[in-house]
């Protein structure tokens, strides 16, 4: 009897750990980070509203299937300071982090976010065509 509850254990361990609650990552995908602190101004709120809308109206298919993540970080929150050293911010930043085998193997600050802020399509196609060339590295 008790090998029989043990057994049913395992298989019920082993169904949750790969269908039942989920499916793993991926290893490999692009991520989307918008760096923020504590203060944020209109401009700072700008930028986090156009890059999350402009990945989820160009990249909702492959966010949906893992390949693309977008994430607003406060970094002046416990625990995520590392993130201003990590990638050498100096402002709020949108980042793109490029993931492979579960380890990050590029990145870039999306610099042009602050010329683009004005003018909502240039915003976009800027977001746009840097995630695309991401998505080319998978």
């Amino acid at each position: 009897m008790k090998a029989l509850l043990f057994t049913m254990l395992v298989i019920i361990s082993f169904m949750c750990g790969l269908a039942i609650c989920g499916e793993p990552s991926p290893a490999n995908f692009v991520a989307v980070y918008y760096f923020h602190g504590n203060f944020r101004c209109v401009s700072c709120k700008m930028i986090e509203r156009y890059t999350k809308e402009a990945v989820e109206k160009y990249f909702r298919g492959e966010m949906d299937a893992g390949k693309v993540t977008f994430k607003a970080i406060n970094v002046e929150t416990k625990g995520n300071e590392h993130f201003t050293e990590d990638y050498q911010l100096y402002t709020r930043s949108v980042v793109l982090s490029l993931v492979k085998d579960g380890k990050e193997v590029k990145s870039d600050n999306l610099t042009r976010v602050w010329e683009h802020l004005r003018d909502k399509d240039a915003f976009f196609q800027y977001v746009k065509s840097e995630v695309e060339k991401y998505l080319k590295e998978l």
